[in-house]
């Protein structure tokens, strides 16, 4: 599906960096390459659609991303000159990477409807794949609450653009995320109990936005591909994914790549000729990277089944 100097959708990637286990974390690596996705500069700047979502009370919502946001922010300024920022909010955010040099805002958006429902049959945007865009809508299967697309060069594993994607669309399909911090809801769910934790998935999806990965071999990790209705604990980042974030931007250093020794500082030096089986992989191929998170229903949740998550 990828084509030289256009764009490769590649499903969730599980692969660890050497020693990652150990330290408890991984971080994504460039698919074939022996290095990682990274931010080359030291700025996550990210847009909010001021649309926010019409089903959680008031502008709660905002505050839940703003809180997610801080957990991030308070681990780099144990160890890192990384920050985060918010930018102006931007009303009808597009969502991917224009290689053509579009605005490419890092956004956060809530999709209050699915595609399936908002998109009339035979509409161009299907042949174009830009149906998302340009309805605002959810495309992404109705199990997946939250998605992270990350674009980044094939050639250097440098991070362009993350966007996250929040599946708020109704009609049973999508997820009502709550912001309260009690009690967790029984049968009868509402937005004044815990139900699928708005700041919990937030916090999981910014983790994938910096270059970390699922850590399934990890219970209570911040990137523990599971996650359950009511949970809450996702919103502090747990030491493995700290150290994750820490070895990767260390303060005053360059970005640090896979199986590299932060304290010297050394890249690595990326070499790809050629295009194989069709596939971008020539010098300044471009692709986009979808994580995912998925959740249990609510009726398994009391059963203590996991699901796992993106």
């Amino acid at each position: 599906m990828t084509r030289r100097l256009a764009w490769a959708p590649l499903a969730v990637l599980a692969l660890a960096s050497s020693g990652a286990e150990a330290q408890d974390y991984r971080r994504t690596l460039v698919p074939g390459r022996p290095f990682c996705v990274v931010w080359p500069g030291r700025e996550f700047l990210y847009r909010l659609d001021p649309a926010g979502s019409a089903r959680t009370p008031g502008d709660s919502e905002f505050a839940a991303i703003d809180a997610a946001v801080a957990s991030w922010r308070a681990v780099s300024n144990t160890c890192s000159d990384y920050v985060f920022t918010r930018g102006p909010d931007l009303p009808n955010p597009q969502v991917g990477y224009d290689k053509d040099g579009g605005p490419n805002d890092n956004v956060i958006t809530f999709r209050e409807r699915d595609c399936n429902d908002a998109v009339p049959p035979g509409d161009p945007c299907l042949e174009a794949d830009t149906c998302a865009n340009d309805y605002g809508c959810w495309e992404h299967g109705n199990a997946t609450i939250g998605l992270t697309t990350t674009t980044f060069s094939f050639r250097t594993g440098y991070i362009l653009d993350a966007d996250i994607e929040l599946n708020a669309s109704g009609t049973g399909r999508g997820y009502e995320f709550t912001t309260a911090d009690s009690p967790l809801c029984d049968s009868v769910r509402t937005t004044a109990c815990v139900g699928m934790d708005l700041q919990n998935t937030v916090t999981h999806e910014l983790g994938h936005v910096v270059g970390l990965d699922h850590v399934p071999e990890v219970p209570g990790s911040t990137m523990e591909p599971t996650a359950h209705p009511g949970e809450t604990s996702k919103r502090i980042i747990d030491v493995g994914s700290a150290a994750g974030f820490c070895d990767a931007y260390p303060r005053g250093l360059p970005p640090v790549q896979c199986g590299e020794n932060p304290q010297l500082g050394r890249g690595f030096q990326a070499v790809t000729k050629g295009v194989a089986n069709g596939c971008g992989a020539g010098p300044g191929v471009l692709l986009p990277l979808a994580s995912g998170l998925t959740v249990v229903a609510w009726r398994r949740r009391r059963q203590g089944s996991g699901a796992p998550r993106g």
